[in-house]
């Protein structure tokens, strides 16, 4: 992920464990080669819990 600003279309707690202040968090993006995927809440810069939820109902 190397564009910036990047966007993030939701997040999803309760899953693999990578620390950080949402130890459980990842998040669904697009990434530079236009593939959709999920990126660690540790490697994002900015405060990710504006971004909605992916499975909210």
């Amino acid at each position: 992920m190397y564009s910036n600003p990047s966007w993030f279309y939701c997040k999803l707690d309760g899953q693999a464990y990578v620390g950080g202040p949402h130890p459980t968090r990842w998040l669904m993006t697009k990434a530079d080669n236009g593939q959709l995927g999920w990126m660690k809440d540790t490697a994002i810069y900015s405060e990710t819990d504006p971004v909605r939820d992916c499975y909210s109902t």
